[in-house]
């Protein structure tokens, strides 16, 4: 699965991953000065060896890791231009926040440093010259880290910060430098390496029959695809290197109504990601009945959705490296009646209860996992350029990072810097789903949710009407939200 990101990024299909947060100080932190933040920078390279790393033959299929002996710091930190405090209020600060998500989705990185960056959004306070905030940006590169990665980049950076508010001083003593030296060490043995993630004959077989044989035999042998020719996949993959880029909108759900939805779900016996699934399916569907959309006539959708292995490979929750795989969850397409309903129905909770079911049980264990079958192609590099010009195979993708708790907010110097709003974005998916949702909550608060598309070129309708198709779907999410 790392030489499949490799090639994916090599090949100019996806940059970089953004986990980012509202940063808020209670002292007069120079948010404003890159060298406030090499203290927690060098805390978390410390902590962390991928953040370490670059990756060698990225071009062949045969790539590698190799450390970086010392990393410069100023190098990974760019600290924007202040939001002013206007009289846009939390509008403008969010449309600056979304703007800096969407250019550094879109941003490559420097080969002979470690691929990883954060981008620093000051934020104006107008009621408190004593306090300050930011928006951070961990922007980092799907070859070395998955998702999750980012959240604790952000528990192990909001440690580091709090270290120096202990101190009460910006940084302390060797930290003012930016050039660190990297610990030399092993790097942890890769998810997918020899003998981790078994297969069994059946799930082989199965798997190989769905690739090579027609969709109609195929279905006769038991061997059914998930796609078929109703299911809605958007416009077949396609790339530019100078025109294709990705568009991102950023939205919130509010805290009372996440409650309300989960208590709705617990009730149900479903987790939140499978009723948000059934969410995006009416969402969806009410977005392809538009007039002239070429969409409007599929039957059913299909989901991808990253698992995180961590738990199952008895790796910590909080390290930092690629310990995902995925799985699929085909939806039917909801009718008008359907969507009327408040706020959903018995076969819509049905199915989120069995989506759950199916994302604990792929979590829970390494063998079977979709990704090992990587293993088997003569080469990726070969295969990812070959998606070019063809059908995708999913309709769009549900991605979610998790929970972020603050571990440590009743700790001494937790009063002084702490966390709201994390925010979590992918690229849009040159080869794979022509959608992907993104979403990241903070305990006990909202849930912000990203959706990511590359513009012009995936969702099959034209560039112009894409913004209103997006802002349509997230439309009927947040007012779905608002039926529990």
């Amino acid at each position: 699965n790392e030489q499949r990101c490799i090639s994916r990024e090599d090949l100019g299909f996806y940059h970089g991953i953004v986990v980012g947060a509202i940063y808020e100080f209670e002292s007069s932190f120079d948010v404003g000065s890159p060298q406030s933040f090499f203290a927690p920078l060098k805390h978390c390279v410390d902590e962390q060896v991928y953040l370490g790393v670059t990756v060698a033959d990225r071009h062949t299929d045969k790539a590698y890791f190799q450390r970086a002996p010392q990393i410069n710091l100023a190098d990974h930190v760019a600290v924007l231009d202040r939001v002013p405090a206007g009289s846009g209020g939390s509008s403008s600060r969010w449309d600056a926040i979304e703007a800096v998500v969407q250019t550094s989705l879109n941003a490559p990185f420097r080969q002979d440093i470690p691929p990883w960056r954060i981008v620093v959004l000051p934020l104006q306070h107008s009621d408190s010259p004593t306090s300050s905030s930011c928006f951070i940006a961990f922007v980092y590169s799907h070859q070395i880290l998955d998702g999750p990665s980012g959240v604790a980049f952000h528990k192990m950076f909001l440690v580091g910060l709090r270290t120096i508010a202990d101190d009460d001083a910006q940084a302390p003593m060797g930290t003012t430098v930016s050039v660190i030296e990297t610990r030399e060490r092993p790097l942890p043995a890769t998810l997918d390496a020899p003998g981790r993630l078994p297969l069994s004959w059946s799930y082989l077989v199965s798997a190989l029959a769905t690739e090579l044989l027609p969709r109609w035999l195929a279905g006769l042998l038991g061997f059914a695809p998930a796609v078929d020719g109703g299911t809605w996949t958007g416009a077949p993959a396609f790339f530019d290197a100078a025109t294709t880029r990705t568009r991102a909108v950023v939205r919130e759900i509010s805290a009372p109504l996440v409650e309300s939805a989960l208590r709705a779900s617990r009730a149900n016996g479903a987790r939140l990601t499978g009723t948000m699934l059934q969410l995006i399916a009416r969402a969806l569907s009410k977005a392809l009945l538009a007039a002239g959309n070429p969409g409007a006539a599929a039957t059913n959708f299909v989901s991808g959705v990253p698992a995180n292995l961590r738990a199952a490979a008895g790796v910590p929750l909080d390290e930092m490296g690629q310990f995902y795989s995925g799985t699929y969850v085909k939806l039917p397409r909801v009718d008008g009646d359907v969507c009327a309903a408040d706020p959903l129905s018995t076969d819509e909770w049905a199915a989120a209860r069995k989506s759950t079911l199916a994302f604990a049980d792929v979590s829970s264990r390494l063998r079977d996992q979709p990704f090992a079958l990587l293993r088997y192609l003569p080469s990726i590099r070969g295969w990812m350029a070959g998606k070019l010009g063809k059908p995708r195979d999913v309709s769009f993708e549900l991605s979610n990072v998790g929970v972020f708790h603050d571990d440590d907010e009743k700790k001494k110097g937790a009063k002084k810097v702490g966390i709201t709003h994390p925010v979590f974005a992918q690229p849009g998916h040159v080869t794979g789903p022509p959608l992907a949702f993104n979403t990241v909550t903070l305990k006990g608060g909202s849930l912000m949710y990203t959706v990511t598309w590359p513009e012009g070129s995936a969702l099959g309708i034209p560039e112009e009407d894409e913004e209103e198709f997006v802002n349509g779907i997230c439309d009927s999410i947040e007012a779905d939200f608002g039926r529990f």
